[in-house]
């Protein structure tokens, strides 16, 4: 490329114009300009292109999640409507996959040719996954529907840098709140908006993917119309398109993608397809890991023009950290994520609307505590405090999850949302961090890297949790069953019965078991329902290793208020102005906008 390759943090004065080009003619002091106090610039804030953008990178973010995380909650239902299929898990392993390899793809390549079209090919991909999804007559066309829909997912989840480049580094931590905000309605009660299709006679499963062709659709129209971020032509002064395809990191993006999806494709298939001592395991990982190595190794000593992941982003302090932070923190959240809506059926209700509803707790949280963090954070200071302090509290929420029981209805409510709030924090910080202290131009890069070792190490947690919880259940309710029904005075010789009976499910079942009568089924149930809570308790605790490390990797984070400044990434633009400069006064763009 050859734009100018310069970091927000070398040009930190506040008094700089909004949205002017870094230069060092621009760093020159000015009157204060906050992106207000110009009539042109209110009208660039206030055009049909800026806020079609911004409404369409939302309606992506919305995509995104009632796209995979509401039909993955009815999964079961899906599978029993038009399977069964030994399959059904391939819905969100492909996804997982797939989505988690593009990410830093996406991100690069969206640097250097810019976001537009890869924005909407994705959301064009997304629509049509979800037609093939929500009109399938069998579990293999959800798969390929969501296959479709997984490459879209690699650039929908990039939505928080999408809207972060557009606004002055200084109201980035309110941008990140205002785009969560924007998806709470998905991302906290998309699992109560599932179950209640589910639960409509007149609509089903399918209505999560009608929904998602309607948002999706609204989308691609947004971007299409008001969507014109800095093209290849103004990212790109010099080279031709042939050039520029020529010095493109093949061997990086070999190597990346490789690596990555073995590494995650052994991960999932741990946590319970296979034993963790076969091949089928074993393979993917080494084999996975050693390609990553080898990616990292390849970008730091071969002489690339075009490199995949620029190295010089993991040697800026700040980034590293707040990766760590983020990445570790997320492993910490995941525990949540894999066992409340199982503690929420054995323990709490077994009705759908209510089940929907207690699982909306975690996203919930999460939405708010990215809201709550934007206002006070540039005014506390100290991220690294900041960071460690909510590290702490989302340990103890999630660890003190090891109390729940039958009885804790209130009590794992609590915790659920303020655990979500916790890693909303972290979250938005993190998210924000990382794309604040990068060179401007590599923030994709930065960003697809952060979030696609978000979904190494949310597979990582999964695959260990999964472990720790399956090993353990089974020795649990042997042992608690067992001595409940001795107590209560249940025949030895009956206790296979038992355990037929709990496989079973049902209270005939058990009532037929020979010698059973009401007080020893009440024992036997209880005693199972401890079995439970034994094999949760030992997943909570292990949390804490995490979070230890989430807690110390915060120390590392140093100030950034030197980069919330006036400084925009990137400006709308209209079509037909590709030979203008990228970021242009404000004054100057409006009048093109």
């Amino acid at each position: 490329m050859s734009q100018e390759k310069v970091s927000q943090a070398d040009h930190i004065d506040n008094t700089t114009p909004a949205m002017s080009t870094p230069t060092a003619a621009s760093a020159s002091p000015s009157v204060v300009d906050d992106g207000l106090d110009h009539e042109g610039t209110v009208v660039y804030w206030k055009s049909f292109s800026f806020l079609g953008s911004l409404a369409a990178i939302m309606l992506m973010a919305n995509s995104l999640f009632i796209g995979y995380a509401m039909p993955v909650n009815v999964l079961s239902v899906i599978d029993a409507d038009i399977g069964p299929s030994p399959n059904i898990y391939l819905v969100s392993m492909t996804f997982t996959l797939v989505s988690g390899v593009m990410l830093l793809i996406v991100g690069r390549l969206s640097d250097i040719v810019g976001r537009r079209y890869f924005m909407i090919f994705a959301q064009i991909l997304s629509l049509v996954g979800s037609i093939i999804s929500a009109r399938a007559n069998s579990v293999n066309m959800v798969i390929g529907g969501t296959i479709l829909s997984a490459f879209a997912g690699g650039a929908q989840q990039l939505y928080p840098m999408l809207v972060q480049e557009l606004v002055p580094n200084k109201y980035r931590f309110y941008s990140q709140a205002a785009i969560t905000l924007s998806v709470l309605p998905t991302i906290g009660f998309g699992t109560a908006i599932a179950r209640a299709f589910v639960a409509n006679e007149h609509m089903g499963w399918r209505w999560c993917y009608y929904l998602n062709v309607i948002v999706s659709g609204l989308s691609v129209v947004l971007l299409a119309l008001c969507y014109f971020p800095p093209d290849f032509h103004m990212i790109n002064k010099e080279l031709t398109t042939l050039q520029e395809l020529r010095q493109l990191d093949y061997g990086g993006l070999f190597l990346y993608s490789a690596g990555l999806v073995l590494l995650l494709l052994g991960f999932t298939w741990g946590e319970g397809t296979y034993p963790w001592a076969s091949a089928h395991v074993i393979a993917p990982i080494v084999i996975g890991a050693v390609l990553v190595a080898v990616f990292f190794l390849y970008q730091i000593y071969m002489p690339l023009k075009q490199p995949l992941m620029p190295i010089k982003l993991l040697k800026i302090r700040n980034f590293s950290a707040v990766v760590i932070v983020g990445c570790v923190g997320q492993m910490v959240y995941y525990a949540l994520n894999l066992l409340w809506p199982t503690i929420i059926t054995t323990f709490l209700t077994t009705d759908n609307i209510k089940i929907g509803l207690m699982s909306s707790t975690t996203g919930a949280g999460l939405a708010f505590g990215e809201v709550i963090v934007a206002p006070f954070f540039k005014m506390l200071g100290h991220p690294n405090y900041q960071l460690a302090a909510w590290s702490v509290l989302l340990t103890v929420f999630t660890a003190l999850m090891a109390l729940v029981d039958q009885n804790s209805q209130t009590l794992s409510i609590i915790l659920t949302l303020f655990a979500g709030i916790c890693v909303g924090v972290v979250e938005c910080i993190t998210i924000v961090i990382s794309g604040l202290v990068v060179p401007p131009e590599d923030i994709g890069a930065s960003q697809g890297f952060y979030t696609s070792m978000r979904a190494v190490t949310g597979t990582i947690a999964l695959s260990i949790y999964v472990s720790v919880y399956s090993a353990r259940l089974p020795v649990f309710i042997q042992r608690d069953v067992t001595a409940a029904a001795a107590n209560a005075g249940l025949p030895t010789d009956s206790l296979p019965a038992v355990f037929a009976a709990l496989t079973n499910g049902t209270s005939s079942a058990l009532d037929a078991v020979p010698g059973m009568n009401s007080t020893i089924a009440t024992a036997v149930t209880d005693g199972n329902l401890l079995g439970y809570h034994m094999a949760f308790k030992v997943v909570f605790l292990s949390t804490i290793a995490f979070g230890g490390i989430a807690i110390i990797a915060s120390f590392f984070v140093q100030d950034v208020s030197k980069y919330l400044n006036n400084y925009v990434n990137k400006t709308i633009h209209r079509p037909g102005n590709e030979g203008q400069a990228q970021n242009r006064p404000a004054e100057k763009v409006v009048e093109e906008v």
